[in-house]
Formats: structure tokens, C-alpha cells, sequence
């Protein structure tokens, strides 16, 4: 502190004391005391006293209408101000903090050269003036807003003075606060987690109006650990995240933005465990809606059912018109194998909820009665649905993905049982509301002809609908996809090559477009390129299950059977739920001929949260049949055939299976129809072998 500013505080803080114990003793002498402690310098002018003193009172006073001009926001009383400062400078041209506020007043009035002036002199009279600084700090962050932000010489400026102030006084919450910002504009990850941390530890500010007014953000420690949480996470430090995301919660648990991300964190960065043991403690004391939502998803997730109905139901009861609960209860149910309790909850969260959130709901019910086979009751809610978009006319942006996915399952329960009428009535009714730059119909239509085995026609549609939709892409995809199945690898991979940008702000995109291009490579036998591939795929979006579920496929591929297992009993550790996860570890270990028994529980577990997924109801087939239960292996593969009814696999597991049971003629059947769904010339060969050995 200099010596001026601590002879100030001992104008004031003596003439307080002396007021509240009634004392009388002489100001003068109180501040000869203290400055003869501080300011050994100071003793022997005393011939400066009386204009030093009156320097002092002439700052009080200027500070009195600064603080009065500021309240009332009076021009005038600054003016005041201003006038009363420059008599204090006259007075004491040596101390710096009049400067200081003086500078600040023209910061206030935006006259930025004499606010520039009145800094840069206060750091001559004092170079460790902090407030001298700080306010050449804020001064340069403001010009530099205001330009180029990141080009701008000021953000240079503002990052060197920010650091300076820090360098004198580390306690300055709003220095850490904006060098984390300025760090982040210049893609400084170490300094500004360095920052953040000081951010975070820092004494709470008296003054934070600044930071508020230019960052329209609250300069709270909460701030820091939210911004920490995610710089973390980020770098794979993934406790630290959890740590961080948790401190910025508990400190404002009334923040929708803290819970939402402390929920997402915890889904990503920690295990099952760690996310159900961290949701435990903080439910005991937390209200938030979507904490408490969070837990009953993770529990979910983790397997844990029924604790997860008990959860929501008891959550449904305090607010039984939330949709979201409703349909994370029904999620909890089905997987629980409780669907008719599902259906009751749905029907009765459909009959509370508001219509603007009833789609999703009606949806998830359809799902349920499919997975009951209960095919007409599931048409019925999915044409609700359609009609729902159809009273409401145009499709805009925001309501074309949901309208796709119902009138795209809608077609295929229809397709699957064979109703026609129903489909085509869809179909036709979506031609006259559908805009010119929707490609659903082609979607829809080239669909089913890949469902239909017809490859080479569907190739055609796409080609078409390409044309007509040069920029979509899920018809890309699409098409990258139906060359593979014809082999025609190269071109499908030279399409998704196409599709990659390249850029930062695009990294979750191309890393889809990576991942199909790992997939086509393994397909095509490229395995090491197929590898690759996934890697960059996992390093643009480390926290994608699909990828690391790709990545998994290949070395399994490959015969590094270890690794490929790793990444799925890590994947399952983290998301026991992930029914994918739990079909290809099963399928995995099967066809290594390796723990059954294990690989039929974690297959009946994936079937039971998608009880139509043929390729699951595959694998469940295919585990019977290692464990020599025929019938049951038949059962799983003919209702596999319902839902995937030109899967070469399938087909030829049926006919293994079939041939198992003494019924030959049935099994070849199977043979001949695998081997006219299937371009895979090593499928081919291998299947003509049976069939040339089971006449």
C-alpha cells in the first residue's frame, strides 16, 4: 500500500473510532502516529503537513461525489469529481490513486485518451499501482472489443496489463477472470485452466460492475469451476471435471445450467458407479428438477430398473404433467420388461401433458405396442402422430426431423405387416405438404428397396435424389453405404472423403463421416485404413459410443480380440445400458467360441431393452445354437426374420440351426436365400460349401 493511500485510511478509520467511543483525541496526532509507523520516510516533513492534510481531505471529498454522482448518476456531481480530483493532484503531485480515480472517470465518460493519460501517469508515480493497472486493462479490453478482437494490438495490451495486475496482487478475481477470456481468444488451453483456477480461489470482488457490464456474466468463483469443468474434460481430466462441474452446482444448486452440466459431465467423464454415487449424495439435498431427472436416467442406464421406476414414480407424483419423467418411466419400464406398465403410463402422461410435447410421448408408445407385436394399436398412435403434423400444414426446419422419424416408422410397421393401404394413404397425403427441398420420399422409398435386397435399383433413387439434393447429407451417407454392399468400395470411399471440411467448428461432423469410412473399410477388408479411420473419428469426438462401438468392430476384425474387448467392457463400464455394447461383446465372444453362458446373459439383456432388432434377436439365435438349444435358437431367429427379412446372416444361421434339427431341405432353403442376399464374395464361397455338402 503507498504511503498516501494508508495516511487516507487514517484520516478515516481513526475519525470513526473516535465517534463510536466518544474519544476526543486530535486527528492530527493519530495521523502523525500512524504514518511515523508506516512512513519512516515521512517523519521529518512535517512542514508539508497542513497541505498534505488538505490534499487528503480535498481526495475524500472528491470521492464523496464520485460516489454520490455515481448513485444518482449526476453528471454534474461528477464534473464535481473530476474538479476536486485535479485540486488533489495539484496539492500532492506525487501520489498516484487520484489518478487513478480520475482516470476512471473519464473511463466512465468514455473519454479514453485522458483515461490512457491518467493510468500510464499513476503507474509513473507508482509502478506497483495496481488500480493504475487495472484500469489500463479495462481500458484496452474495451477498445479491443470494439475491434478485430482477437487481430486487435489492445487484446495484447489488455492480456499484459491483466498480467501485471496479477504479477502485483493475485487476489484480483476480475484479472484472472478476463485473462481466461483473452486466453481462450488466443487458443491458450494451459493458461487459461491456469486462469480459471486462479478464478476460482480468489476473495469475491467489492467492485464487479465492470466485468458484469462488458461480459453480461456474474464475476462469481461458480462462474470459474463451470468454464474449469469443461476445459478439463476436454483434456481428458476427467475427475477434475466431475470435481469442478460439482463445486459450480453446489454453489448455485438453483442453476439450470450448472445441473444440466454436471449431468452431462458425469454421463461422460465418469463411470456407472462414480455417476450413481455422486447423484446419491447430492439428491439428498438438492431439488432440481433436473438433477433429480438425471439420476433416474442414470440409474437407467446402469441397469438399475427398478430403483429407477421408484425414483421417477415418486418424482411424477410432485409434477405429473413433466414429460420427460413420464417417458424415462416408460424407457425404465420396457427395459425392465414391465411393458404393459409402460403402455399405463404413457396413456396416462399422454392424457396430462400439453400437445406441444405429446409427439414424443406417442411415439415411445407406438415403440412399446410394436415390441408387444401389437401391430395395429402401434399404426394407430404413429398415424395420430402423422395427423398432428398434418393439421399444422408446413413442416418448418425445427419439426422435420420428428415428422421424418414417424412417417418413417409408420411406413415400416405398415411395410411389415403388409398393410398397404395405410402406407400408401401416408405416403400419398405427405406428397402434397412436403416441401421441394425435403427428400424424405426418396429416403423413404430407397429404404425399402435396399429392405427389399433390391441394391442395384436403390443405387439408382439415390443417384436421382442426389442430383435433386446435392447437399444432403443423409442421402450421401446413404449412398456411401449402398456402393459397399455392391462393393464398390473405392467409390464409396472417395464420396465420404468428399464429405470431410476439415475445420474445427465441424469436428463432430466429420468424425461421423469417419466413422462410415471405417466402416466401408472394414467391410471392403481394409483394415488398417479402417483403424485409422475410427481413430480420427474417436480423436474429433472422443465421447461418441458409436465410434469407440466401430473402432471395437475393427479389431475384433483384425484378431486383437483383447483390445476390441477392452473397449467394450470399458464402454459397458461407463454405460451398462448400451445395448449395442452388450450384442457385440456377446456376438464377439460367440464366434470366438469363449464364455456362452456370459455371452447368452448379456445378449438376452440386449434384447430385452430392443426386443426387435434383428440383428440382436441374431446373436441371441446364434448363442442358443452354440449351447446346443435348438428350438429355442430357431424361435430367435425366425422372429429375427420378421424385422430383418433379407439379412444374409440370418438366414444362414437359420439354416445351420435347421440342419441341427434333422431338417435338411428346410435348411438349404435358408442357404439359397443367404446367398441371394449376399455380395460378399467370402459369404458366397463359404455358403456354397454347405450347400454343396448338404444335398
Amino acid at each position: 500500500m503507498t504511503a498516501w493511500l494508508f495516511l487516507v485510511i487514517t484520516v478515516l478509520y481513526p475519525a470513526t473510532q473516535s465517534r463510536a467511543e466518544g474519544q476526543t483525541a486530535d486527528r492530527q496526532s493519530v495521523i502523525k502516529q500512524r504514518s511515523d509507523e508506516a512512513l519512516p520516510q515521512a517523519k521529518d516533513e512535517e512542514s508539508e503537513a497542513p497541505e498534505r492534510r488538505q490534499a487528503y481531505l480535498r481526495y475524500l471529498e472528491a470521492q464523496r461525489l464520485k460516489g454520490e454522482g455515481d448513485r444518482l448518476r449526476s453528471k454534474r456531481l461528477q464534473e464535481d469529481a473530476i474538479r476536486a480530483y485535479k485540486e488533489t493532484i495539484q496539492l500532492d503531485p506525487s501520489a498516484a490513486e487520484p489518478h487513478v480515480d480520475l482516470g476512471g472517470l473519464y473511463f466512465l465518460q468514455s473519454q479514453l485518451e485522458l483515461a490512457e493519460r491518467e493510468a500510464l501517469e499513476a503507474i509513473r508515480l507508482d509502478p506497483k499501482s495496481v488500480g493504475g493497472h487495472l484500469l489500463l486493462a479495462r481500458l484496452y479490453i474495451s477498445l479491443a472489443r470494439n475491434e478485430n478482437y482477437a487481430l486487435s494490438a489492445n487484446t495484447g495490451k489488455a492480456i499484459r496489463s491483466y498480467e501485471k495486475v496479477t504479477e502485483l496482487d493475485q487476489g484480483v478475481a476480475e484479472a484472472w477472470a478476463m485473462l481466461a477470456e483473452l486466453y481462450q481468444l488466443k487458443n491458450d488451453s494451459e493458461r487459461r485452466i491456469h486462469a480459471l483456477e486462479k478464478w476460482a480461489v480468489a476473495p469475491l470482488p467489492n467492485d464487479s460492475l465492470f466485468y458484469r457490464s462488458l461480459m453480461s456474466a456474474e464475476l462469481a468463483p461458480d462462474q470459474a469451476y463451470f468454464q474449469l469443468s469443461q476445459l478439463y474434460l476436454t483434456n481428458g481430466k476427467n475427475q477434475q471435471a466431475i470435481d469442478a462441474a460439482r463445486r459450480a452446482y453446489e454453489a448455485d444448486p438453483d442453476s439450470n445450467s450448472y445441473a444440466r452440466n454436471l449431468i452431462s459431465i458425469l454421463r461422460i467423464a465418469g463411470t456407472s458407479d462414480d455417476e450413481l454415487r455422486i447423484y446419491s449424495q447430492l439428491v439428498k439435498f438438492a431439488n432440481s428438477p433436473a438433477l433429480l431427472i438425471g439420476y433416474g436416467a442414470a440409474l437407467v442406464r446402469a441397469g438399475r430398473y427398478p430403483e429407477a421406476a421408484e425414483q421417477l414414480s415418486d418424482y411424477l407424483e410432485m409434477d405429473p404433467s413433466n414429460a420427460s419423467v413420464v417417458g424415462l418411466l416408460a424407457i425404465s419400464q420396457r427395459r425392465a420388461n414391465r411393458r404393459q406398465a409402460a403402455i399405463e403410463t404413457l396413456k396416462a402422461g399422454l392424457a396430462r401433458t400439453d400437445l406441444s410435447v405429446r409427439i414424443d410421448l406417442q411415439i415411445e408408445l407406438a415403440e412399446t405396442y410394436e415390441e408387444l407385436g401389437r401391430n395395429e394399436e402401434a399404426i394407430t398412435q404413429y398415424e395420430q402422430a402423422f395427423e398432428h403434423f398434418m393439421e399444422n400444414g408446413a413442416l418448418t426446419p425445427a419439426s422435420r426431423p420428428l415428422f421424418g422419424e414417424v412417417l418413417t416408422r409408420l411406413v415400416r410397421v405398415c411395410r411389415r405387416t403388409g398393410n398397404q393401404t395405410r402406407m400408401q394413404n401416408a405416403l400419398n397425403r405427405t406428397r402434397r405438404v412436403v416441401e421441394a427441398d425435403n427428400p424424405i420420399l426418396d429416403q423413404i422409398a430407397i429404404e425399402s428397396l435396399r429392405e427389399e435386397g433390391k441394391r442395384r435399383e436403390a443405387l439408382e433413387q439415390i443417384e436421382s435424389a442426389t442430383r435433386r439434393y446435392p447437399d444432403d447429407r443423409a442421402l450421401k451417407f446413404t449412398k456411401a453405404l449402398i456402393l459397399s454392399d455392391l462393393n464398390r468400395y473405392r467409390e464409396a470411399g472417395d464420396l465420404l472423403r468428399g464429405m470431410i471440411k476439415g475445420h474445427p467448428e465441424l469436428a463432430t461432423d466429420d468424425s461421423s463421416v469417419y466413422m462410415i469410412l471405417s466402416s466401408v473399410q472394414m467391410q471392403s477388408g481394409e483394415l488398417k485404413t479402417a483403424e485409422a479411420s475410427a481413430r480420427k473419428a474417436l480423436a474429433l469426438n472422443p465421447e461418441d459410443s458409436d465410434i469407440l462401438l466401430q473402432l471395437s468392430s475393427v479389431l475384433d476384425r483384425a484378431g486383437r480380440y483383447s483390445e476390441s474387448e477392452k473397449i467394450l467392457r470399458d464402454l459397458l463400464n461407463r454405460d451398462p445400458d448400451n445395448a449395442t455394447a452388450l450384442n457385440n461383446l456377446a456376438y464377439f465372444l460367440i464366434e470366438r467360441g469363449e464364455s456362452y453362458q456370459e455371452a447368452l446373459k448379456l445378449i438376452e439383456q440386449a434384447t430385452v431393452i430392443e426386443p426387435i432388432n434383428g440383428s440382436f434377436l441374431d446373436s441371441l439365435g446364434w448363442a442358443n445354437y452354440k449351447l446346443g438349444n435348438l428350438e429355442k435358437a430357431r424361435e430367435a431367429l425366425e422372429k429375427a426374420l420378421i424385422y430383418s427379412r433379407r439379412n444374409s446372416t440370418i438366414h444362414d444361421h437359420l439354416g445351420d440351426v435347421l440342419r441341427g434339427l434333422g431338417k435338411v431341405a428346410e435348411a438349404r432353403r435358408q442357404w439359397e436365400l443367404a446367398l441371394e442376399y449376399t455380395e460378399n464374395t467370402e459369404e458366397i464361397a463359404r455358403i456354397k460349401i454347405k450347400l454343396n455338402g448338404n444335398k
